[in-house]
């Protein structure tokens, strides 16, 4: 696969997969075990519990190759001065001011949300703020903090890939198996999912070997997917890391195709409203729980992602076009332009 056939690719399932996260997190979240017999509720839980799931293993092997791929693992100064923009520049600015309106919300009143900043407390406070040891207020936004601690670690993955591949593999699925990330990765699967992006980008790896299979890779994810509804299977786990040699032939589909190329445009909104959209999606429910009356609950489900993925384009295009660079430096000096950068 040519070089600018895998960035289109990887534009297009940067979107897809971000439209997914926002379809997991439409409130309320529903565990596996909990779900009911209803159509809709099958429904909701085969997208919320399972499809959707492979949305973070996919981004977090995509950030990894490209990662690697620019050799950065090589150029730690580098490597740091870009995740320093890319990724602390972001979780900081659509993090902390959410946290400091929590706060005042809360001194003023009673309001509910995940996190109880009042009275103050220094461990809460780290955690909100900064994930110290749990997901910050803004949630979604533990992937960057993640990302953060992979990049630091990228030296000495780089080593493993490129001398001990197999063996850097095995250890990264123990530290996964036994939860051995600490207070280091929140989620120790994205390890084994950014190595494997690294595997891709220094083993030489043909990315377009499995295209051939797109549709029976398709067809076996939807039905892994739906094996674990059925069984109420709640860990994703493994789902989530064959995902990716699942989904990224699947995405073969649409090279080349009208829809592709919308996608691949799309892109450039991908991480503004991965940022932004579980704040917009807060506002929403509370909304709707107040003042939608009778409007039943799958109406406001299946709207939901819709709605709020265009507010953030419309609000991504005003932004760029009355704020321009301060507003894409927040953004980690994505400028307007389709990129495919991860992280």
């Amino acid at each position: 696969m040519q070089r600018n056939e895998a960035e289109i690719r990887i534009s297009i399932l940067r979107f897809i997969m971000i439209f997914g996260v926002v379809v997991l997190h439409v409130p309320p979240h529903v565990p596996i075990a909990e779900i009911g017999p209803g159509a809709f509720d099958q429904l909701k839980a085969f997208f919320q519990s399972a499809v959707f799931r492979c949305s973070v293993p996919v981004l977090t092997v995509i950030s990894g190759y490209l990662l690697f791929r620019a050799g950065l693992d090589r150029r730690y100064g580098a490597l740091l001065r870009k995740k320093l923009k890319t990724l602390v520049v972001p979780f900081l600015a659509f993090n902390l001011p959410l946290v400091a309106l929590a706060f005042l919300l809360q001194s003023g009143g009673d309001f509910a949300i995940s996190y109880q900043l009042v009275p103050l407390d220094a461990a809460t406070m780290l955690d909100a703020a900064f994930a110290f040891s749990a997901a910050p207020l803004n949630f979604p936004l533990y992937f960057l903090r993640d990302l953060m601690v992979l990049a630091l670690a990228a030296p000495l993955l780089g080593w493993c890939l490129r001398h001990a591949a197999l063996p850097g593999l095995a250890a990264a699925l123990l530290i996964m198996l036994y939860d051995l990330g600490g207070p280091l990765l929140l989620r120790t699967e994205m390890l084994v999912a950014f190595y494997v992006g690294g595997m891709a980008a220094l083993r030489g790896w043909n990315l377009h070997a499995l295209d051939r299979f797109a549709w029976p890779a398709l067809l076996a994810f939807l039905l892994a997917a739906a094996a674990m509804v059925a069984g109420r299977v709640e860990n994703t786990t493994w789902l989530g890391l064959a995902a990716p040699f699942l989904v990224w032939p699947a995405a073969s589909l649409l090279d080349g195709t009208r829809t592709g190329r919308w996608l691949a445009g799309m892109g450039r909104y991908s991480f503004f409203i991965f940022l932004a959209h579980s704040v917009v999606l807060l506002v929403a429910w509370m909304a709707w729980r107040h003042l939608a009356g009778g409007l039943p609950y799958p109406l406001f489900w299946a709207v939901a992602p819709f709605a709020t993925v265009a507010l953030l384009v419309a609000l991504h295009r005003l932004a760029s076009r009355h704020l321009g660079d301060p507003f894409h430096r927040l953004l980690g000096a994505r400028g307007p332009a389709p990129r495919a950068v991860a992280g």
